[in-house]
């Protein structure tokens, strides 16, 4: 299973769906946005291994532009195109504007997950290389993970934990703002046994009493009803 972050930038929920639902299978961690705006503030927060841009957003060519910024900030991260602008000027123009490839709609979710494949495939080796050192040591809003001596800590101050509690919390530094379930949680940290819901619960809140302000109105660790749990490492804003 894969577990590379993948941005979707379409401004038809529908379309974002059936791209959730030909990807999803292969484990990569599937991010959506219908703006520019929201597009890159999103990549000032978490690292991507591929985009995938409509051509046509709030105005007709936004998806040019916005492959251009993403070229200007990660100049090595492909890009995909799926647009339902089929003419040879369109492909031209996504291709020169960075995109590595360019899809048209309707498209073949089998086709698309063979083209994500490949080429998350081909920039694997690189990638894995390029940022070898960078990984090292993860960096979110107030918190810092050394992976090197599997060191905590918020505001530059460590905290203590178990063993289950820093690899769950290594797993929440590497996806921040992802929502996961219990049984995805329960799969990256525990990977073994029988799934116990109540555990993830409490520790959970063993977290929560160790990294929130106040862990009974928990700021970094949310719940999501309904599904699970989203890490968000922002520092909490003070309220007037």
């Amino acid at each position: 299973m894969r577990n590379e972050k993948i941005l979707v930038v379409d401004d038809d929920p529908a379309v974002r769906r059936l791209i959730w639902k030909a990807l999803q299978a292969t484990g990569v961690l599937i991010y959506q946005s219908e703006t520019i705006d929201h597009a890159l503030d999103m990549m000032k927060r978490i690292d991507f291994q591929l985009f995938l841009l409509d051509v046509s957003l709030e105005y007709e060519n936004d998806g040019y532009q916005l492959a251009q910024l993403i070229r200007e900030r990660q100049p090595l991260t492909p890009i995909i195109f799926i647009s339902g602008r089929k003419e040879e000027a369109d492909i031209v123009s996504g291709l020169e504007s960075g995109g590595d490839l360019y899809l048209t709609k309707p498209f073949s979710a089998i086709v698309l997950k063979a083209q994500v494949t490949s080429i998350l495939n081909r920039t694997e080796r690189f990638l894995a290389v390029n940022h070898q050192q960078s990984e090292s040591i993860l960096v979110h809003g107030v918190f810092k993970f050394d992976k090197n001596l599997y060191q905590f800590s918020k505001d530059g101050e460590i905290i203590n934990m178990t063993s289950k509690e820093i690899m769950m919390m290594l797993f929440f530094m590497e996806n921040p703002y992802q929502v996961f379930s219990k049984e995805q949680i329960y799969a990256n940290v525990w990977s073994s046994g029988d799934m116990d819901q109540k555990l993830i619960v409490v520790y959970i809140n063993y977290l929560r009493n160790k990294i929130e302000d106040d862990p009974k109105k928990p700021h970094y660790l949310q719940t999501v009803w309904g599904i699970g749990y989203s890490f968000h490492p922002e520092k909490q804003r003070d309220v007037d």
